[in-house]
């Protein structure tokens, strides 16, 4: 079985800039996709060359077995590369989502401290506590969060 890269996987590559690890893991799956292209060519000649031309002493079943040997080895290396590939991006896509968590976590702490430094009392402080709960939640508020850092989005937020 010959495989190579589909079209999903060029397209996600494509998605955002490559690393100079992802272009180099890339260029290793390529060179894997041409070797094994290279084995079923020679396994090809090999067989057109038994059927059709078998030369005396030459034990084509062997050479077969040789070659698929590779070829599943080969196979293996290109499905490890991917594989690893992969997780690598699935790694960097839970680190920028945990960043971001983090972001929009420091400014509504950073809120409700603010509320509670105002207030006068419990009574006060549940009302802004449920005031600021309500507002970062808004679109236009989380949007402004996630555009700013975070000490200017809790100074705009608070002037309001």
């Amino acid at each position: 079985m010959l495989r190579s890269m589909d079209k999903a996987q060029t397209d996600r590559m494509s998605e955002a800039p490559a690393t100079p690890q992802e272009e180099r893991a890339a260029r290793h799956l390529r060179m894997l996709a041409r070797a094994a292209e290279i084995h079923m060519e020679i396994m090809e000649a090999t067989r057109t060359e038994a059927v059709e031309a078998p030369q005396p002493g030459v034990d084509y079943g062997q050479r077969i077995a040789v070659i698929t040997k590779s070829l599943r080895l080969t196979l293996l290396l290109e499905d490890k590369f991917a594989n690893h590939r992969d997780e690598r991006r699935k790694a960097a896509a839970k680190r920028e989502s945990a960043q971001e968590d983090w972001h929009d976590l420091r400014v509504k702490l950073a809120m409700l401290a603010a509320a509670y430094e105002v207030s006068e009392d419990d009574e006060e402080v549940d009302r802004r506590v449920a005031e600021v709960c309500e507002r970062v939640e808004r679109p236009e508020v989380a949007e402004l969060i996630a555009a700013s850092r975070p000490e200017v989005a809790v100074a705009a937020l608070c002037r309001r």
